[in-house]
């Protein structure tokens, strides 16, 4: 996520989706994961993380990302807008379509722990465009 207008910095996580779904029962975990399929059907366990603008600390908001209109209803409209039409943009949709297939993969494939993570796509590695990363953890 690029920083919006007035400075303010968001990125999502799916960071407390993997360690639930790890706390889960696998038959359970499956069951979830099969549900997703539309690159929206994330928003809805994608957590915001936004970021100290003092130290740049990374912190998670309290909020997913299908709630976000709620949580920003005090921001300037050029937040607002930045935001919706980041969310909506194909970049995102891709993103997120991407992330679905990961999880689909490590959840009902059976590639426990065979995959990097996090997952984010454009380059090779173990799970196409994989390559590892910082992870947030509360």
């Amino acid at each position: 996520m690029p920083v919006l207008p007035s400075g303010r910095r968001i990125e999502f996580s799916l960071d407390r989706f993997h360690a639930l779904l790890g706390r889960m029962d696998t038959r359970r975990a499956q069951e979830i994961v099969a549900t997703l399929s539309d690159p929206d059907d994330l928003l809805f366990v994608l957590d915001a993380v936004h970021f100290g603008r003092d130290d740049g600390a990374p912190f998670f908001a309290d909020y997913v990302a299908a709630d976000w209109k709620a949580y920003a209803a005090e921001w300037c409209a050029a937040d607002r807008e930045a935001l919706k039409a980041w969310l909506a943009s194909a970049e995102a949709h891709r993103n997120r379509a991407e992330a679905i297939a990961y999880i689909r993969a490590l959840v009902l494939d059976g590639h426990r722990g065979a995959l990097s993570y996090p997952y984010v796509i454009s380059h090779g590695g173990a799970y196409p465009g994989a390559h590892s990363g910082s992870l947030l953890r509360q």
